[in-house]
């Protein structure tokens, strides 16, 4: 073991002596203060502090992540409706059915609908050559003779998928 480090056995983690240069002075005054306080010592409070700046770090690049993605999806939106593709939006529930894709002369998008449902009449080829994707819906119900894992590869953003029986 090298020197600055130090080590028990059991469950307790391995531990290595640190300084940091460049603290501010106040700065470290407070944390001092706030430890006593807690009933910690500073070591501890400074690694409670650094994982919970990791965390919210993690969280906050999740969350741009995720707007960015969102951002990506409205911009690919606004080109599918360039081209010609319709979208349904901003609905509770929609039961579309056989007859409802039969009858459009063009592809469809389903974006921020909260319950989709498919009827039990639309093939895989059907539904296939008329739906251009489902975005942001959070539940989407398929016939079982949809394949469900071709069907995924339409959607994003869904939260559940259900197959009827």
């Amino acid at each position: 073991m090298s020197s600055g480090e130090t080590s028990s056995s059991g469950s307790e983690e391995e531990k290595k002596q640190v300084t940091i240069k460049g603290v501010d002075k106040e700065l470290y005054d407070r944390a001092l203060q706030l430890s006593r306080e807690m009933g910690i010592t500073v070591g501890e409070l400074v690694n409670k502090s650094l994982k919970a700046f990791i965390s919210l770090v993690d969280v906050t690049n999740k969350a741009v992540t995720s707007m960015a993605q969102a951002l990506s999806e409205s911009s690919k939106a606004f080109v599918e409706g360039a081209k010609g593709v319709r979208i349904i939006s901003n609905v509770d529930e929609l039961a579309v059915t056989k007859e409802d894709l039969e009858g459009l002369d063009s592809q469809v998008t389903f974006r921020g609908i909260k319950r989709l449902v498919f009827s039990n009449d639309i093939t895989w080829e059907l539904f296939n050559s008329k739906v251009s994707s489902i975005i942001m819906c959070d539940e989407v119900v398929l016939p079982k003779n949809i394949p469900k894992l071709k069907a995924v590869e339409k959607m994003r953003f869904v939260r559940k998928i259900t197959v009827t029986q």
